[in-house]
């Protein structure tokens, strides 16, 4: 069932709320139009009375099936407050042409109807509806003094356009002065919402590589450590160190070093993202452990599944130079979660399946509880010179 304002928009119903504060005022306006017609201080003929108050009711019906339907949406001002401002004033002007004797009180609601501006108008659209209002009154005057002669009057219409200049002119610096503020109050809010934003990144990303943090993937870890306990469903982990690292910091600088844990980073995440899993509600997370160590979260996947992955991982980062110039291995240890015990006995297997990869030739994938004579080597005749070449930059 569709309701009169949206509940799941936001926008929309804001959009809305204000239009009703508007129909409120037209409601208001009318009474007020009403009363001075019963009382005979509105010389309006009986035969335009309905008409005018009908097309009122038109008009602000055709704004709120506008709104609700979100045809909106499609111009620059959604809130389509400059166009209710105009409507506004046109039918205020209306009943001011028909009558002289009520114009001092329609002027303070034509003043009104502008004031409505400071939730959405900018500084020239205020200007442009002052003039508006202005040369739409001076049309007035200009009728009267033309063609209804015996009711002008022109030392009370001056008064009236010099205090509806004043009062538009004020009318409409306030507004921009509220509309400044608005937009001032605005970009901040937009600054605030970016800072905590990029502090929010920071507290989950490492700085250098832009994955995710040791803190970050512990957390994790925790949250699929109940997930699994709760529907008994694998996960696994994967700790990966690159292969002597520290002769690339030694011999070509620590930049170096950084550009090649930021390049293994984005391989790595590629590879993980080009990968098949089985679908889960948790998303694989990748992440910095600590120095040239890496680790893979992988929810839904028992060791099998950990160790084909781990095994991509180490094939792709030694299929390709990064940077074209620096040939780097990685060693990997597996290790599926086991109910009932704590993460750091996992990550504690894991290590250990780490310690025995490396003490094997490095290389190679190894998974928790795997005899390391069991394990397929690749490149076990590499040795330290080797692992780079080429030089830096070239």
């Amino acid at each position: 069932m569709i309701g009169i304002i949206p509940a799941n928009d936001k926008a929309q119903r804001l959009r809305l709320q204000r239009f009703f504060m508007a129909a409120i005022c037209y409601l208001l306006w009318s009474a007020l139009a009403i009363g001075m017609y019963y009382v005979d201080m509105l010389e309006v003929p009986k035969a335009l009375m309905i008409p005018v108050f009908a097309g009122i009711a038109l008009t602000n019906l055709y704004f709120y099936v506008f709104l609700r339907s979100g045809l909106n949406k499609r111009f620059r001002d959604p809130s389509l407050t400059f166009s209710q401002i105009v409507v506004a004033m046109s039918w205020v002007l209306v009943l001011m042409l028909a009558s002289t004797q009520s114009r001092g009180a329609m002027l303070a609601v034509y003043v009104m109807c502008l004031l409505f501006g400071v939730f959405q108008l900018r500084n020239r659209d205020f200007l442009w509806l002052a003039a508006f209002g202005l040369i739409g009154y001076l049309g007035i005057v200009g009728v009267e003094a033309l063609f209804l002669t015996e009711r002008f009057n022109p030392r009370a219409e001056g008064l009236r356009l010099a205090v509806l200049f004043g009062t538009l002119l004020w009318a409409a610096t306030f507004g921009s002065y509220v509309s400044g503020l608005r937009n001032k109050l605005r970009a901040r809010n937009d600054d605030l919402a970016s800072a905590l934003e990029e502090v929010h990144h920071a507290a989950r990303h490492d700085h250098l590589t832009q994955v995710y943090n040791r803190r970050y993937v512990m957390q994790t870890m925790k949250q699929e450590k109940q997930r699994a306990d709760r529907t008994r469903r694998p996960f696994s982990i994967v700790i990966l160190d690159l292969d002597h690292f520290k002769i690339i910091n030694d011999r070509y600088g620590h930049l170096a070093g950084d550009r090649v844990l930021m390049a293994f980073s984005e391989r790595s995440k590629g590879t993980l993202r080009g990968m098949d899993f089985v679908a889960s509600d948790s998303p694989r997370t990748f992440g910095r452990y600590g120095g040239e160590e890496f680790i893979v979260l992988l929810p839904e996947t028992d060791l099998g599944g950990a160790y084909r992955c781990a095994e991509r991982i180490r094939y792709v980062t030694e299929d390709e130079p990064f940077d074209e110039v620096f040939r780097v291995s990685v060693s990997c240890g597996v290790a599926e979660y086991r109910l009932g015990e704590s993460i750091e006995d996992t990550l504690r297997r894991a290590d250990a399946a780490l310690y025995r990869a490396k003490e094997a030739g490095r290389n190679q994938v190894v998974a928790d509880d795997t005899p390391t004579s069991g394990i397929y080597r690749f490149s076990a005749g590499r040795d330290e010179e080797n692992v780079v070449v080429g030089q830096f930059g070239n």
